[in-house]
């Protein structure tokens, strides 16, 4: 079977893969045969991949038939289905792949892992999952995406834009906007225009025309389409001239003569000949009496309609604005999914901030030659894949079966573990004590380490080690730890001395703040803790002292902090997974019990608890800097009403209806209540058609542009500024209904609580800022920087511990500025053994990082991905006419990152 299929491919009429354009005034028509291959929704992955019709059927059909008519394209998404696929074939399978590949009968598009989510996924585990799908294409084919496609995602963000162009495409595609703005964009032809993200980026955009990504209507032919019409001699007629009145239509609303449709749907193909066949009798009627229809057919991918577009010699609108959020009928806005399931996407977000940290330590110690007998790359590659797998559309937004969510969690939870015993190997090999069991510090009902508690209770010595990855920062941070009641313990640091900190016990869980001094020489520390008498430490124990308060109560004088709830009723519009429909405005949530407030020398502290949740607020020394814990209990919803629960901060700021949140942690975008930049928004929910997507900052700045109120986040959440001086993010949501947007399942969240089902808890932490925005432009990255880069603690119970010293050449490789630094640097090993993909990141809004290439190392600069040189990317690219004023680009010398700029290279050592 395999030689007759290798025998057609070298048979076959030359042919390179290109589609053939037609030099006349015919309307020109290309046709995308593709499958939308959700990564878990309403079943699992695998569950997906290898159902009756799934993915793995999908595959081997539409191979089958690229095989025999090299005339016939489909376009492959989601790499991690056909990299399961290609697992599983022969050699001689895998070589017919790459000759179809070379062929351009196959097209990769985006090439990501997943067709990620781009509201609620940060920007580091979106970079990490594209490059994860891009490594695997540049491994085994050679081959570099040009194309985006985020044609499923609820919404669309500054940060993907910007990224598709710093990948290397030449254009994305896009299914879902707004509906208000997508008639607007009928009305002026501007369904194909120029995103400009900054002034060197920018992505040819196009919007598909029906159904997001569907068949032209009344021409799905898929076997799993119920309402399929087959095409008969009869019919024959009929249906071209039905498919000709289709594309005359699509034309009123895009420039040129050139078209472009999409031709599948979700999970279509398994039966690819019968669905080729369909079309290709239409298709040869149609091209075989032009005089009638004046317009030619035939498949394409996406890759070669934008390069015959690119030959047109029409000019595109552009804009800056994103795409959020995002509505399909007047009163049903996306915007819930923000904040859907906030415990799994605090877990997706913690672990990509622990896994970008441990790729950089794997890696040092891969550099230093130590990696022979203890080294298995495959923890980096799982955790990679397990994280990359929870960026999917309908994995970190929280909008699958709640059994699907479970498996997202499994696969981290599986893949973490497996890279923590690396971690652990490491840290023996380096301490030569073999013998010695770290563990990870883990997180209960606070984001304090609780691992401590059993140990030191029994009056065992801890060491802790701290893995730490910041450059050139520093400064004091604190750490927080679970300690046992009634005990005096003693801390000091690797050469002996006395560490301060403070101790606060509520309800019998005492909390120890230490203070700790940055040190950005090496990257493993250790502190030594011990049980010790009373008057050997300099660890104070706060008392307490009880206080009144109330919702009028202004903390530390300085703020208003409230906790609301909208209710959601089980009517024909409610909330659900994906929607946010509040029925009415948000009430006061739960009755004040009592306050205790701690005053020390490093910190302020007030715990209030209420009827509902328990808030810890800790002021810092000599700042206006407030660490808010919030510990939510189950959310009652026996009176039949659904409840999302909100927290929001009342300043004295006047912001004139204007806010801004970040896009996927980076670049801040301005909001203004009811309106939209680029299209004229009739805003019929007040309150939901304002919420944004919040993943690291939302903020608020007074008329003058200085006195900012800022609030950092600890997972993604949605988040507005619906009164003047006020921030509100979405906390908790438990729902009573389906919104009917083919999840099929109430989000309701549960976990057992003595025996007895109840709605899930959720500890929750938020950093409010305030400060001079002019004055202090770069502070809130500071605090997102140092988030980001919480150290690692990883404990052992022995007296003392000695760790081997390591050589780190990238050590001088950011240059130390004489202000704040902020610089990131990630490293992970690449395609050969000596080969490493490195990326910086200057974090500073205003301020240029400069760089220190360490000698004797070989540097290429590439797109962000690492898959093609940037140099000869910036020269192929193509390039659009537009109605855009160009701004002069910003100019940055090689050694130079400008301002929350991001540079990747591939280095060889």
């Amino acid at each position: 079977m395999f030689l007759v299929l290798i025998l057609l491919l070298k048979t076959q009429g030359y042919y390179l893969g290109q589609v053939s354009q037609i030099g006349s005034d015919l309307l020109e028509v290309y046709l995308f045969p593709h499958s939308h291959n959700d990564v878990g929704w309403l079943k699992t992955m695998n569950e997906y991949y290898n159902d009756y019709h799934g993915v793995k059927q999908i595959i081997n059909s539409y191979i089958e038939e690229l095989i025999k008519d090299r005339q016939k394209h489909f376009s492959q998404v989601e790499v991690v289905y056909f990299k399961k696929w290609w697992n599983e074939q022969n050699n001689t399978m895998k070589d017919i792949i790459k000759q179809l590949i070379n062929n351009q009968q196959i097209e990769f598009l985006s090439g990501g892992w997943c067709m990620n989510d781009e509201a609620t996924a940060y920007y580091e585990d979106i970079i990490d999952q594209m490059t994860l799908g891009h490594k695997f294409l540049l491994q085994n084919f050679n081959y570099t995406p040009s194309v985006g496609w985020q044609i499923d995602t609820f919404g669309h963000s500054h940060t993907q834009a910007l990224f598709s162009s710093m990948m290397g495409f030449n254009a994305w595609f896009l299914g879902r906007i707004d509906q208000q703005n997508r008639q607007e964009r009928d009305k002026q032809k501007a369904l194909e225009f120029i995103i400009h993200s900054d002034q060197e980026n920018s992505i040819f955009t196009h919007i598909n025309y029906y159904g997001f990504y569907s068949s032209p209507k009344g021409f799905d032919f898929d076997i799993s389409n119920p309402n399929r019409q087959y095409v008969s001699n009869e019919n024959l007629e009929l249906k071209s001239e039905g498919f000709d009145q289709y594309f005359k239509q699509q034309s009123k609303y895009y420039r040129g003569k050139i078209l472009a449709h999409t031709l599948g749907m979700d999970f279509e193909w398994s039966n690819a000949s019968s669905y080729f066949q369909q079309m290709d009798r239409i298709i040869y009627f149609v091209n075989n009496n032009t005089e009638k229809f004046k317009m030619s057919i035939q498949y394409a991918t996406p890759q070669q309609y934008i390069q015959i577009l690119n030959q047109q010699n029409i000019t595109y609108p552009n804009q800056e604005e994103d795409f959020f959020p995002y509505s399909d009928h007047p009163h049903e806005y996306w915007s819930g999914f923000y904040s859907s399931r906030p415990y799994f996407k605090r877990y997706v977000k913690k672990m990509g901030r622990y896994f970008q940290q441990v790729k950089r330590f794997y890696s040092i110690i891969k550099m230093n030659n130590i990696c022979k007998n203890i080294c298995d790359e495959s923890s980096i590659s799982e955790l990679a894949e397990a994280l990359g797998t929870a960026q999917h559309h309908d994995a970190i937004t929280g909008t699958a079966k709640q059994y699907v969510i479970d498996d997202y969690i499994n696969q981290i939870k599986k893949a973490h573990l497996k890279m923590n015993n690396q971690i652990y190997s490491i840290l023996n090999y380096l301490s030569n004590t073999s013998s010695t069991f770290h563990l990870l510090c883990h997180f209960n009902e606070s984001d304090s380490c609780d691992s401590l508690v059993k140990p030191l209770s029994q009056n065992q010595s801890v060491i802790v080690t701290i893995i730490d990855t910041k450059i050139n920062n520093e400064g004091n941070e604190y750490l927080k730890i679970s300690i046992p009641t009634n005990i005096s313990i003693t801390v000091k640091d690797e050469i002996g001395n006395l560490i301060e900190g403070e101790i606060i016990c509520i309800n019998n869980q005492c909390i120890l703040y230490l203070l700790r001094k940055i040190d950005n020489s090496k990257l493993l520390h250790k502190i030594h803790i011990t049980v010790c008498s009373n008057n050997d430490t300099n660890i104070v124990r706060l008392e307490p002292k009880f206080i009144e308060i109330n919702k009028d109560t202004k903390i530390f004088d300085k703020f208003y902090l409230l906790y609301k709830a909208y209710l959601s009723n089980s009517s024909s519009l409610s909330s659900g997974a994906y929607i946010f429909k509040p029925n009415g405005n948000a009430q006061d949530y739960g009755d004040y019990l009592s306050a205790i407030q701690f005053t020390g020398k490093m910190i302020q502290q007030i715990y209030i608890e209420k009827t509902t949740l328990k808030v810890w607020i800790t002021k810092f020394k000599d700042q206006n800097i407030f660490s808010i814990d919030t510990f939510l209990d189950s959310v009652d919803i026996s009176d039949l009403n659904g409840k999302e629960i909100v927290f929001q901060i009342y300043s004295d700021i006047q912001n004139n209806g204007v806010f801004y949140t970040d896009s996927n942690g980076l670049k801040l975008q301005k909001r203004i209540i009811n309106h939209r930049d680029s299209w004229n928004v009739k805003m019929k929910e007040k309150i939901a058609g304002n919420y944004f997507p919040v993943n690291g900052v939302i903020m608020i700045v007074d008329n003058f542009g200085k006195q900012s109120c800022a609030i950092l986040n600890d997972r993604a959440q949605g988040g507005s500024s619906l009164s003047e001086g006020v921030i509100e993010l979405m906390l908790q949501r438990r729902l009573v209904r389906d919104d009917n947007k083919g999840l099929s399942e109430v989000l309701d969240e549960q976990e057992i609580y003595n025996g007895i089902k109840v709605g899930q808890k959720q500890m929750i932490s938020h950093t409010v800022i305030f400060y001079n925005h002019q004055d202090q432009p770069n502070l809130i990255r500071e605090f997102q920087y140092k988030q980001d880069l919480q150290p690692l603690l990883y404990f052992s119970t022995q007296n003392s511990i000695t760790y081997s010293s390591l050589l780190d050449i990238f050590q001088g490789f950011l240059i130390k500025n004489s202000d704040l630094n902020l610089g990131k640097l990630y490293i992970e090993p690449w395609l050969e053994e000596n080969q490493y993909l490195v990326r910086v990141h200057n974090m500073r809004e205003e301020g240029i990082l400069k760089l220190n290439f360490p000698k004797g190392l070989k540097f290429l600069e590439t797109t962000l991905t690492g898959n093609q040189d940037l140099k000869i990317w910036k020269n192929k690219r193509l390039k659009w006419n537009e109605s855009h004023t160009t701004k002069q680009s910003e100019y940055y010398q090689d050694d130079e990152v400008g301002p929350m700029k991001i540079k990747t290279w591939i280095v060889t050592i």
